[in-house]
């Protein structure tokens, strides 16, 4: 069972998270559907732009810690994990003929509760 801060913590990067997720389609699906830029690479760049609002954004409420760039290292670190399984996510779809999106939202199932764990235990470690 989760204690309260932990509950606090974990409902805070929720509702960033559903944030960051919107932040990141928009961008995705406006490179690929209006610029024409593959969706491997697009997926990429918005995973860089929804990062930097995430880790700004959980610091601040989700942990209540101040932004450094040693927590960002290691902010960015748990995120390249989640880079990794969204990417292999994305391009698996492609490779089947799947809309790209299917990927994408296929790794939003995983990475969450995998990405709130390692921050609080490792990236916000207090």
């Amino acid at each position: 069972m989760l204690n309260r801060e932990t509950g606090r913590q974990l409902t805070g990067f929720s509702l960033i998270g559903a944030v960051n997720t919107l932040i990141h389609l928009m961008i995705v699906t406006g490179l690929v559907e209006l610029l024409g830029i593959s969706p491997v690479p697009a997926n990429g760049l918005a995973f860089i732009c929804a990062n930097l609002f995430s880790f700004w954004a959980n610091s601040r409420w989700s942990f209540q810690v101040a932004v450094t760039s040693q927590r960002y290292m290691r902010f960015l670190t748990v995120s390249f994990l989640g880079l990794s399984i969204s990417l292999i996510a994305v391009a698996i779809s492609e490779a089947l003929r799947w809309h790209y999106l299917t990927g994408v939202i296929l790794s939003f199932c995983v990475i969450p509760l995998l990405t709130f764990f390692s921050h609080k235990f490792w990236t916000y470690k207090k």
